[in-house]
């Protein structure tokens, strides 16, 4: 019983350093993994919060393009007013080009400087000079529309000029910003995660058996010293009969060695030590 006992846990001892060590194992990768996905986790974060600012960015460039946009289209409506009051007023006065009006004016000034004229001619040409400054001079309404569509011509050349670089730079933009790599570390860390629960499943599920079987082994020994205590108290049993025994034997020798003296007959050797040993 005791040897079969020993060979049982001999066995179970064997599975237990077997188990001790695949839980030694496991406990490791799953403290690895748990490294690994915490540093997954900061790059992640980083990733959100590059592509949240990118974002942000992104945001305030489009609000700034729509912006100059409208601005854009409030100058286009402004300086298509503008040209139809031009027309108006060139319709008005029935002037196809405005342009060869000032290049008259300058010859009829030319004129008055540079020539003898008499007093009626004088006055003839100066009223019409001023008839025509009145129409197409500096500080004539014609001019004033004239010299507005040139500052709104130049601000809407701006103001597209601006457009068009907020578009290419909200274009940059879109290319470099966004969430790139954010799924793919999302997946990393999903599956880290995966992997890891798996390893504390299996260290839990190896525990577990390295308990039991480590209980078992106690259970086992315990009953191994009960079964020893138990056959040395047989032995010592055993020890005190034979000892009882030997000594009812040495009596009966003794009393058959007293008789042989009381007879007066031929003591041996054995009798003379069984004598003795009674005594």
């Amino acid at each position: 019983m005791q040897n079969d006992l020993k060979k049982e846990i001999f066995e179970l001892r064997k599975q237990l350093n077997l188990l001790n060590g695949e839980k030694e194992r496991l406990y490791k990768e799953q403290h690895k993994l748990s490294i690994i996905l915490q540093e997954e986790i900061k790059k992640i974060k980083i990733i959100k919060n590059t592509a949240d600012k990118s974002a942000l960015k992104l945001k305030d460039t489009r609000k700034a393009r729509d912006a100059e946009n409208q601005d854009v289209k409030k100058l286009v409506l402004h300086i298509k007013e503008l040209r139809e009051r031009k027309t108006l007023i060139l319709k008005k006065y029935n002037v196809k080009e405005p342009e060869k009006v000032h290049a008259q004016i300058e010859q009829l000034e030319k004129k008055v400087e540079t020539e003898a004229l008499s007093p009626d001619q004088e006055k003839k040409i100066m009223k019409q000079i001023n008839n025509l400054k009145k129409i197409f001079g500096k500080d004539s309404e014609l001019e004033n529309v004239i010299q507005e569509i040139k500052k709104i011509s130049t601000a809407l050349d701006n103001s597209r000029k601006r457009a068009d670089e907020l578009h290419k730079k909200l274009q940059g933009a879109r290319k470099e910003g966004g969430y790139h790599g954010f799924k793919e570390a999302s997946n990393h860390i999903t599956e880290i995660k995966e992997k890891q629960q798996e390893a504390y499943k299996k260290f839990f599920e190896t525990r577990k058996k390295f308990l039991d079987i480590d209980k078992s082994i106690k259970t086992k020994l315990k009953l191994l010293n009960t079964e020893k205590k138990h056959e040395e108290m047989k032995k010592e049993v055993e020890k005190k009969k034979v000892e009882i025994m030997n000594i009812a034997k040495i009596h009966q020798m003794a009393q058959k060695v007293e008789e042989k003296i009381k007879k007066k007959q031929k003591i041996t050797t054995e009798d003379l030590l069984a004598f003795q040993a009674q005594k």
